[in-house]
């Protein structure tokens, strides 16, 4: 460019500039709408795979729901036979319980029994022994002979022989009506059974 006498540029002497119009400038264009068509056509993609994945997923979901539900279904229906045994089940279960509380309170029982036997041995020896300190036979004797006692000569002793055999009456049998004897039995087995589940 040729500068003027004010130093300004001359219009005339400019050159022209290259358009942007020619094929060299077209071809960075085109290139650009090619690559701008192709992600757009894999983004289509990646979304057509995505949905079909998303519909999978949800067949999946949907097939497993319907087999819970066939599942639940299923089990929701329950024999009256089933029903029957559980209640059978659960009875012995309870009796089987109901057997080991008695056994338990049977053999705390016969523990006590046994401490009791124990005690009443101790008591025993104890009074036996006292009964014998003071039931002596020869002090008895001693005492007897200084009151002025004597044995029986054979002149005094008499024996006596009755016909029949013996036997031995109880009074009192009889004159207890029925109605009472019932009502006794009664309340001697209530106490039995009240003293068992103790």
């Amino acid at each position: 460019m040729a500068a003027g006498r004010n130093g300004r540029y001359n219009d005339r002497n400019r050159r022209p500039r290259p358009s942007a119009e020619g094929n060299l400038a077209r071809k960075p264009d085109v290139q650009e709408q090619r690559e701008w068509e192709r992600a757009q056509r894999r983004r289509e993609l990646e979304e057509v795979r995505f949905q079909r994945r998303e519909e999978a997923i949800r067949a999946r979901r949907a097939k497993q729901r319907a087999m819970t539900q066939a599942a639940l279904r299923a089990a929701q229906k329950i024999s009256p036979a089933a029903i029957v045994s559980f209640a059978g089940v659960v009875l012995l279960m309870v009796l089987i319980l109901a057997c080991y509380i008695q056994l338990n309170a049977i053999s705390r029982h016969i523990v006590d029994m046994k401490n009791q036997i124990e005690v009443l041995k101790t008591q025993q020896v104890s009074l036996l022994t006292r009964y014998e300190q003071a039931f002596d036979l020869t002090s008895v004797k001693e005492m007897a002979e200084a009151a002025g006692m004597t044995q029986p000569s054979d002149s005094q002793i008499y024996y006596i022989d009755l016909p029949g055999e013996d036997q031995a009456v109880s009074f009192g049998d009889d004159d207890v009506s029925p109605v009472t004897k019932i009502i006794t039995a009664v309340k001697r087995k209530f106490h039995e059974v009240l003293e068992y589940f103790q």
